[in-house]
């Protein structure tokens, strides 16, 4: 681009620096050879060092010419012969076939586009890097990827960092903007995600990798199907292994009775029948099996049908919340909340939380949903106490009712436990409970962390590994209400399942910030289900109670009768609207 723009102003406003202008780019694509050559000549060696630096010496001669035929060019300039002009038109030329091939008229249009769907504003586009957090620097990397345009696409946990309206951008763009001849290859364990974009998946177990057509559920539909398959074909060999072992008893019963000798030929020929039926006699694809069609040394005539062991299941053993005398029905409520940040009365925007109402029952199951710096974690925070209203009230039903918070800040502190254990924290956490080691390690091996892990620095520990620690102190105690925020950050799917499986089941109030919309759906949206054992009165009141999903915008609380699938319509139609005004999507 700098090229084209130094040769458009000589041609067109200076012509006689054509020719000083020529020499220079002469010069300045000399000094790029010569650098690239220079690297050649150091790193390599033997026979091919040698080309390389005998190339090296004729390069630096090169440069040093070019260098000199730019000096020698005086300053006020000289009328360009036929022969330069040409010289210039070519070089255009050239410059702007490469400019259309890196697609430099629309770049920063592209590059604004990708930054304002992954949350940038306008205006915070153009500030330095350094200014940002480590999450923002993380959607900035991702935006460099997918601006590449590549042709294979590598994406590890690329939603680890997004919250819900990112998420539901790229994917959208995933699936509208790759050409078909784009690959690309995701680790994730966000299901919805996986779900949207992905046409195939591809296991890792046992040092072997499959490959199954189809997105996630498909997958795990599929392989449900296969072992279901595996276990109605060792039925049938079982069931016809006792016919055949019946009929030898029978004849070597009869043979013995009658001394028939004859009999010894039905028996061996029944026993060559059921050593054939030791194995299953169709491979995977439906063919016949045959010995030769596999390599080594076979035992049996056929198959042998194993089912695969399944993934191992996590479990997380959330404690029984502790009785209120009373068995109040109401636990916490926020009465008129608002809530402003000290000294941003003047701030553009007003309160972060304005006149939120809102109350927690035993059986409530409560997502916000929204983007980053929307008020989620504020509400949160005035939730737990940490953050007291600026006006309107938060009343709780007793001092004994206790709140279990976990947060990204809780998991991010464990990590200036660079010599500290998670079993010594836990102890230091609660010295009254866990006066020996064995008792601490057994709560932590409760939630998985068990073994060495529990006594190694906490430095040592993995994101997930962090996240379980300040969730078994989080749920410490019994709490009636589990505050989570972000808790499915850095957990693999296994684990994901079981938080999914012990929330259901928790006897306490359940509030979550989730960018995940499976965990959502899954803790917080009632299945009908789940209400159809229950009389009229008890669904009416559980359906008011249980599984109710808010759109934090604007500092209020705004409920969605259709739950997250209504949050993903509004979404990509408010995406849709800020792309083509420029505003990038809202806030």
């Amino acid at each position: 681009m700098a090229e084209s723009k130094l040769l458009q102003e000589a041609m067109n406003k200076y012509p006689k620096q054509l020719v000083k202008c020529i020499k220079k780019l002469e010069w300045e694509r000399m000094k790029v050879k010569l650098a690239a050559q220079q690297k050649l000549a150091i790193r390599r060696s033997g026979q091919r060092g040698m080309w390389a630096r005998e190339e090296l010496l004729v390069v630096e001669a090169e440069e040093k010419a070019a260098a000199a035929a730019f000096e020698a060019i005086p300053i006020t300039g000289v009328e360009p012969p036929i022969e330069i002009l040409n010289q210039a038109h070519e070089m255009m030329e050239s410059v702007f076939i490469k400019l259309q091939q890196i697609e430099a008229d629309s770049a920063e249009a592209r590059a604004r586009e990708l930054l304002r769907g992954l949350g940038f504003t306008p205006s915070n586009q153009d500030l330095p890097i350094k200014q940002f957090s480590g999450g923002w620097k993380m959607r900035i990397a991702l935006a460099q990827a997918l601006f590449l345009k590549p042709d294979l696409l590598l994406l590890d946990e690329p939603t680890n960092h997004l919250d819900l309206p990112a998420i539901i951008w790229l994917q959208n763009y995933l699936l509208e903007n790759l050409n078909e001849d784009q690959t690309v290859v995701v680790v994730s364990h966000d299901r919805n995600f996986l779900n949207a974009v992905s046409q195939e998946i591809i296991r890792l177990r046992d040092h072997t990798l499959t490959y199954h057509p189809g997105n996630y559920d498909e997958y795990e539909m599929k392989m449900e199907d296969k072992a279901k398959m595996k276990d109605r074909i060792n039925d049938a060999l079982e069931k016809k292994r006792k016919h055949v072992q019946d009929t030898i008893n029978k004849q070597r019963s009869i043979m013995s009775k009658s001394g028939d000798d004859k009999r010894g030929a039905v028996i061996a020929s029944r026993q060559k029948k059921l050593d054939r039926l030791a194995g299953h006699n169709k491979t995977d694809s439906g063919h016949r099996f045959k010995q030769s069609y596999v390599v080594g040394y076979h035992l049996n005539q056929g198959l042998i049908v194993e089912r695969e062991a399944p993934e191992p299941s996590v479990t997380i053993p959330l404690p029984m919340p502790k009785e209120l005398r009373g068995n109040p029905t109401t636990l916490l409520s926020l009465n008129n909340v608002t809530y402003s940040y000290p000294g941003s009365a003047a701030r553009k925007g007003g309160p972060v939380i304005q006149n939120v109402s809102l109350s927690l029952f035993n059986s409530s199951r409560i997502a916000l949903l929204g983007p980053n710096g929307c008020g989620k974690s504020t509400l949160m925070s005035l939730l737990s106490g940490e953050a007291t209203p600026t006006a309107g009230t938060v009343e709780r039903f007793s001092s004994l009712v206790k709140i279990g918070y976990f947060s990204q800040h809780n998991v991010n502190k464990l990590d200036g436990y660079s010599t500290k254990s998670a079993m010594q924290y836990l102890m230091d956490t609660f010295p009254e409970e866990y006066k020996t080691q064995p008792m601490a390690r057994k709560y932590l091996g409760s939630f998985g962390i068990a073994g060495p892990r529990a006594i190694l620095p906490m430095s040592t520990l993995s994101g997930g590994e962090k996240a379980r620690v300040a969730l078994a102190v989080c749920v410490h105690g019994g709490p009636q209400i589990l505050l989570l925020d972000e808790i499915t950050n850095h957990l693999d799917m296994a684990t994901i399942e079981g938080l999914v499986v012990a929330l259901k089941g928790f006897a306490g109030a359940v509030v979550l910030v989730s960018h995940d919309a499976y965990f959502v759906k899954a803790v917080c949206e009632q299945d009908d289900d789940d209400l159809s054992d229950e009389d009229e009165d008890n669904q009416l009141r559980l359906q008011e109670e249980a599984g109710v999903v808010y759109r934090v915008k604007g500092g209020k609380l705004h409920r969605l009768e259709g739950g997250v699938d209504e949050y993903v319509k509004t979404v990509v139609s408010e995406n849709k609207k800020g792309m083509r005004s420029g505003a990038g999507r809202p806030i």
